[in-house]
């Protein structure tokens, strides 16, 4: 028998270190493994050229997103006792496209969100209303609550 997996969105936000709490916690609970996955669109690889070689782009601080999701996972696991390991998982894209094809090998996907708005503007914008609408497991959407 396989160990369910429970799918957690992280993208650095408080909304988002809430949710993998919840579901570092609810793993704890049923057994199961925790997979937090951040999806990031990738920056240009070439910069248009321009007159004596100046960035359009102005001084960018250079992404790390690994190092980004290691950090949130580190930190959330050191706020539960016990919490159990975390399989982490960056890839390049939409959130939710990523989010909801790794949701066909997942017992529970969870995100978090920002609340704002009313609750339809919700259901029609953002990464937890595409979960909602496309996963391939039940969905868990954490409101916002306050920060870790």
């Amino acid at each position: 028998m396989r160990t369910p997996v429970i799918l957690v969105g992280v993208d650095g936000s408080a909304e988002s270190r809430t949710a993998l709490r919840w579901a570092i916690e609810e793993a704890a609970h049923r057994g199961a493994r925790v997979e937090a996955v951040l999806a990031y669109h990738r920056e240009p690889a070439v910069v248009p050229a321009v007159q004596m070689g100046l960035n359009p782009y102005g001084e960018m601080p250079q992404r790390h997103p690994a190092r980004e999701l290691h950090e949130a996972v580190q930190q959330v696991r050191a706020a539960v006792p016990d919490a159990p390991d975390v399989a982490e998982c960056v890839v390049v894209g939409d959130a939710a496209a990523q989010l909801v094809e790794a949701s066909k090998h997942a017992a529970l996907l969870v995100v978090g969100t920002r609340g704002r708005g009313a609750v339809r503007e919700f259901l029609s914008h953002g990464v937890a209303a595409e979960c909602l609408r496309h996963a391939e497991c039940p969905v868990v959407v954490i409101p916002p609550t306050g920060h870790l």
